[in-house]
């Protein structure tokens, strides 16, 4: 890598790097300011943003999906391809949406008593944001794919500002609940993802003859989205697995406390891969080489130690930093270190994940697919142990077994870098390829 390719990519990954931290920050605050809500409220506030979060992995992985084919369209064929799919998944997700919704409203009740929602008004509201965030990945990997990592970067912190702004309103202003806090969510969402369509508005509005295949597309997204979605389900599934396991709502009100300071680090480490992933991509295309995942699991393990370091010498300064105001959240400090150490390999883990995706090794995918599930079970098989157990010795065990199946992500990421040569698109045949872009299709054809 040139020294001028180096320093566009410390420049691209510092600023996507400081974006999230901004917009980080405003997600934070939003967590001091939601704490005023009751203990039942906040928990069920914490519990449906992972829920969220499960519900959106398809769509997150959208995202990957999009920056491959955004970052891969090198001619005007490619191009018009583009712009069909991103037509076309847009108006598909919206149905898939209708059909969750439909779902949902069949198991309306106990959805609200498996999770403990004291306003089932507040189902609807995280509906309506599942629609938000089922788009907004699209538009990011629009971005993401064409390098525009300035409006990137705009994105997490209009978001973050807007609804953190909008969550004071209602929770300080008019005394609001989760209810209130979804829907304060849901109205930042909005904003950004109209900004974001802005911003790609001339892939949705272009090259309108090209016919979109959705057979040659699924052979490439579909191991795209279960390969990002193990990472996406190793962050989430514990918060949900408590908060239906233990009944005392403070006390998992304190472990989502404390969850969130280790989610805090990914999310700030995070963006360095966003820069990677396309630089890795059009590398593919161009049939060169890249350093990037070097420098980029480099400089995410340097920071995950660093923060990891910081929650163990000082576990109450990210507690006081968030939820100041409330010295109560301070009793989750034991909890801190063990999630900060434990989220370390995940970090590393999403690296290396992305570069095997970025490079199309999906004969990972069936491998890394079955940590997530592992996982899973380890907790549901300790659960009658866990029930008995004090509940911060509970935690503990919750966050060891987090730790010990990321740790395990990421060496079977890890063993499929191995032997992980960049090979060109133009250079595959049919039979090979991911098909993203479908020849026969083409207006050229």
């Amino acid at each position: 890598m040139s020294k001028e390719n180096r320093a566009s990519f410390f420049r691209q990954s510092g600023w996507m790097v400081i974006a999230t931290f901004v917009g980080g920050i405003f997600m934070t605050l939003v967590h001091t300011v939601a704490r005023k809500m009751d203990d039942s409220d906040y928990s069920a506030f914490v519990t449906l943003l992972r829920v969220l979060i499960i519900l959106g992995i398809p769509s997150a992985a959208l995202q990957t999906v999009f920056a491959q084919q955004a970052a891969a369209a090198t001619n005007q064929d490619r191009e018009a391809h583009l712009a069909a799919t991103t037509r076309a998944i847009a108006l598909w997700t919206f149905l898939i949406w209708v059909a969750v919704v439909i779902v949902t409203g069949l198991q309306f009740g106990p959805i609200c008593r498996g999770l403990k929602i004291p306003n089932p008004m507040v189902i609807w509201w995280t509906l309506l944001l599942c629609l938000t965030s089922l788009w907004s990945p699209i538009v990011k990997g629009l971005l993401q794919g064409k390098h525009q990592f300035g409006g990137l970067g705009a994105l997490p912190m209009l978001e973050g500002a807007g609804r953190f702004a909008v969550v004071a309103i209602f929770v300080l202003g008019f005394n609001g609940q989760a209810a209130s806090a979804m829907s304060a969510a849901l109205l930042a969402s909005t904003v950004s993802l109209l900004t974001g369509v802005w911003l790609s508005r001339q892939v949705w509005t272009g090259h309108r003859d090209a016919i979109f295949n959705w057979r040659s597309w699924m052979r490439g997204a579909v191991p795209l989205t279960i390969g990002l979605g193990t990472v996406l389900l190793m962050s989430s599934i514990d918060m949900i697995f408590v908060q239906s396991l233990f009944t005392d709502t403070h006390q998992t009100a304190l472990y989502g406390g404390a969850m969130f300071t280790g989610f805090a680090i990914i999310q700030f480490i995070a963006p360095v891969t966003t820069v990677m992933f396309p630089r890795i991509v059009r590398a593919m295309a161009h049939g060169q080489s890249s350093e990037g995942m070097k420098m980029t699991l480099a400089a995410t393990f340097l920071f995950g130690c660093t923060a990891a370091m910081g929650c163990t010498l000082f576990p109450k300064l990210p507690l006081r930093l968030m939820y100041f105001g409330h010295p109560e959240m301070l009793a989750a400090s034991p909890l801190v270190p063990w999630f900060a150490w434990a989220l370390l390999p995940l970090t590393v883990a999403n690296v290396l994940v992305q570069n095997v995706l970025a490079r199309s090794r999906f004969d990972a995918v069936p491998w890394l697919f079955l940590v997530p599930v592992a996982y899973t079970a380890a907790l549901f098989i300790q659960g009658p142990h866990l029930a008995a157990m004090p509940d911060f010795a509970a935690f503990t065990r919750v966050i060891q077994t987090l730790g010990v199946s990321c740790l395990v992500l990421c060496g079977v990421a890890a063993w499929f870098c191995q032997d992980c040569p960049p090979r060109a698109l133009a250079g595959r045949d049919s039979a090979t390829e991911p098909a993203i872009f479908d020849k026969s299709n083409s207006p050229a054809a």
